[in-house]
């Protein structure tokens, strides 16, 4: 064996030839080609991706249904602590249902009106459930509190969420 054989025994890899490296620029720049062509196909192009980063955000948002549903939202979040915390959780379920954030369904549960709270500790079963609920420390002390409730719904659900 000469000295050349003994140095790929020994776990060297082979030098690409010119031509092999010029191949695989070659390719790395043809997968940059798939940009639309021409001003319609680029105009097409950004309408699409506006239309899809639209229909993306309004799955992150925070408030569903709109301008009445970020109405309803905020007037819940700004009766909370108050009297009106009752009707405004109740406008809220008439015009969109139950709310699916945390926050909102944190809010839900101090309305102190278990057929509410059973509503809202529901959809948190559910998203625990399904692995997308994370039961932070102030929730937590909410189910704590809501465990002791004389109503055996809301007390049982509660202890659930808790488990």
């Amino acid at each position: 064996m000469d000295a050349m054989g003994d140095d790929r025994d020994h776990g060297e890899r082979e030098k690409l030839s010119w031509s092999e490296v010029d191949k695989l620029r070659d390719k790395s720049r043809s997968s940059h080609t798939d940009r639309p062509r021409g001003r319609k196909a680029r105009e097409q192009s950004e309408r699409e991706t506006r239309e899809a980063l639209g229909a993306a955000d309004s799955l992150f948002s925070e408030d569903r249904g709109g301008a009445q549903g970020a109405a309803l939202a905020n007037a819940v979040r700004d009766a909370h602590g108050t009297p009106a915390l009752e009707q405004a959780c109740r406008d809220y379920v008439a015009a969109l249902g139950v709310p699916t954030t945390t926050g909102l369904l944190s809010i839900f549960l101090d309305s102190g009106k278990p057929d509410l709270i059973v509503l809202a500790l529901e959809v948190l079963y559910e998203q625990k459930r399904a692995g997308q609920l994370e039961i932070s420390g102030g929730l937590k002390s909410q189910l704590r509190v809501l465990a002791q409730e004389p109503d055996d719904d809301v007390a049982g659900l509660s202890e659930d969420l808790l488990e």
